[in-house]
């Protein structure tokens, strides 16, 4: 099973599927762009979703506030929901598993607001729950910056503000992944706490997606990892480190 292609076969979904509505529309209707993107990446990630976790978008509620709208919103479908329409939820945080915020094209301004938005719904959560173990996400579709240096370190000054605003994954195109390990991957030390930046040729995406659901599944997959993720594993590939 060639696990590399298939994630390559993801990130080229990816790319024919972003611009299939650039043919009918004009730079005057980015919304509608934006939101076409936001609505690819939600029926990409549900095609591997457990029965159990529903993909849509909407809003997390506490007795503190609302949040800002999440662009792709997993929840426990098993719990109550205080609103649904069509994928439009409103949820408590207890229910949440996953907050990814969508954009289009990288740049380092768009990607400090994007880390500022999605990490303040994640303090929001997090406080809210303290025990509770969520996926939190940007996901670029292109990198119209070749540097992306500034992507840990716009990282770690969220979580300088507080740990409950960590960001765990981030696509930057289809070649740029970065993780958060709580552990050290190669030797599983504890108190690890840092973000890794890879280069993986056209398979960011897939990555992205299936380390989504490894967390979703409490990383259970882990035990399958070579069904999973490619064997040859991604450490080689890494480009940078930063502690939190």
């Amino acid at each position: 099973m060639d696990i590399s292609a298939y994630f390559k076969s993801i990130s080229a979904e990816c790319k024919a599927l972003e611009n299939r509505v650039r043919h009918f529309i004009d730079d005057s209707h980015w919304l509608t762009d934006g939101e076409w993107k936001e609505s690819v990446l939600r029926t990409m990630i549900s095609r591997s979703c457990p029965q159990n976790i529903s993909v849509g978008r909407g809003f997390i509620l506490t007795e503190g506030g609302c949040s800002t709208q999440v662009d792709v919103l997993l929840y426990d479908n098993t719990q109550p929901v205080l609103y649904r329409d069509g994928d439009l939820v409103f949820i408590t945080p207890s229910a949440c598993k996953a907050i990814i915020e969508v954009k289009s094209t990288y740049s380092a301004q768009v990607y400090r607001e994007a880390s500022v938005s999605v990490s303040n719904i994640a303090n929001l959560v997090r406080t809210s729950e303290p025990n509770i173990n969520i996926f939190v996400g940007i996901f670029f579709y292109e990198m119209s910056e070749n540097d992306s240096r500034l992507a840990l370190q716009i990282l770690k000054e969220r979580t300088d503000e507080s740990v409950s605003k960590t960001i765990d994954h981030v696509c930057l195109g289809k070649d740029k992944f970065v993780k958060f390990w709580e552990s050290n991957p190669e030797d599983e030390s504890s108190q690890y706490n840092t973000w890794h930046q890879y280069t993986l040729l056209n398979m960011s995406a897939g990555y992205f997606i299936h380390n989504l659901m490894s967390v979703i599944s409490e990383h259970r997959l882990v035990r399958n990892e070579n069904v999973w993720f490619p064997a040859e594993g991604k450490e080689a590939r890494r480009d940078r480190t930063l502690a939190r």
